[in-house]
């Protein structure tokens, strides 16, 4: 019997007809759990369900300065963009005619991206606020209506058609954060956060959903219409939000950084969270290079469910029929907007989901 390399090489024909002959069970589940497609996947799980926690945990101790987490992440996305610039130009000579080329050369191409810098800045901050006012469940429902605001602004920016059954799922998720938010009252938690810190959390929330729509978006148009590789306008994009990134550090805490250095309250904890979130962009785009956008879809929503059990368990939300309720409206609307887009002979060309999502938090 052919092994599971051996059926790459074959012709598609014969790889299907030997894909039906009978394989014992826990070989083929060793052939899943070895696969490139299964490790992306459950990569894109364990961060989107575990990243608000470690925001969270962090948060307890706020020794160290958000802003400086931003700074080093966009760093990080900088260095990750350029290595991947580096392996598909073959060598570093080249990798760095490239990156003149394409930055240096091309001052304005550049220069444009400043706008969905500037928002993705806000957001990678507003990211920090939320998570420290609000549990992670009512953070990951709530940011759920960035596909309502992504949707909105595709239609005004892109032109692009919404299905009837798209609208529909947008109205449900809308509803079901109304639940999540309705059961987030004191005696829904065991550690109750006051009133008024749980407003600031929503309403960074529903920002970071209009400044991620925006940014997604505007980025998207930008990819659309410019003929470098999405790595390279990445690296654009980096370089600009650093900048700002930059300005905010030192603007908002240039004092302390003078006093106690730029690593104060830096931990092995504080580390992880700022690799995970710098490295989402290149999980997100493995999923869609080795799986496809439905399987993605079902990672999301899995992850939203582990969220909602993992708070109930850690303490930070009681089980409730609105919490219940809520979680399953949103998990269901990202489901059916996944699922039932517009007949193709309405939608107008769009790019590849994988550059779409490359760059968001």
């Amino acid at each position: 019997m052919k092994s599971a390399d051996d059926l790459e090489e074959l012709l598609p024909e014969k790889r299907l007809a030997l894909s039906r002959t009978k394989v014992p069970l826990i070989k083929s589940v060793q052939y899943l759990l070895c696969s490139a497609q299964f490790l992306a996947m459950s990569l894109l799980v364990i961060q989107h369900t575990g990243m608000p926690f470690l925001v969270r945990a962090t948060n307890k101790d706020r020794s160290f300065l958000p802003t400086t987490c931003v700074f080093f992440m966009e760093i990080l996305k900088l260095f990750t963009c350029s290595v991947m610039v580096l392996v598909d130009s073959g060598t570093i000579v080249s990798c760095a005619r490239t990156l003149h080329e394409a930055i240096w050369q091309k001052k304005m191409e550049t220069f444009k991206v400043c706008i969905p810098a500037f928002a993705y800045a806000i957001q990678n901050n507003l990211y920090y606020i939320a998570l420290a006012n609000i549990d992670a469940t009512t953070y990951t429902v709530t940011y759920q209506l960035r596909i309502l605001t992504t949707a909105l602004l595709s239609v005004v920016m892109l032109g692009k058609k919404i299905s009837t059954c798209q609208w529909g799922a947008l109205s449900l998720s809308g509803i079901g954060v109304i639940l999540v938010q309705m059961d987030a009252s004191p005696s829904s938690s065991r550690n109750s956060i006051p009133s008024a810190s749980k407003f600031v959390g929503v309403v960074a929330t529903v920002g970071m959903c209009w400044t991620s729509a925006f940014a997604g978006v505007y980025f998207e148009k930008m990819l659309k219409n410019a003929n470098s590789s999405m790595w390279i306008q990445n690296i654009r994009l980096s370089l600009m939000t650093l900048v700002f990134a930059t300005f905010t550090m030192w603007s908002s805490d240039g004092q302390k950084i003078m006093e106690k250095g730029i690593l104060q309250g830096y931990t092995l904890l504080v580390w992880t969270m700022t690799i995970a979130a710098a490295t989402s962009g290149i999980v997100v785009s493995a999923v869609m290079k080795y799986a496809d956008n439905v399987k993605k879809t079902y990672c999301q929503t899995l992850a939203i469910g582990l969220t909602a059990v993992t708070s109930i368990c850690f303490g930070e939300r009681y089980l409730s029929w609105s919490l219940a309720l809520g979680v399953i409206l949103v998990v269901t609307s990202i489901a059916i907007y996944a699922f039932y887009p517009p007949s193709t002979r309405q939608v107008m060309p769009t790019i590849k989901s994988e550059e779409e999502d490359v760059h968001f938090v």
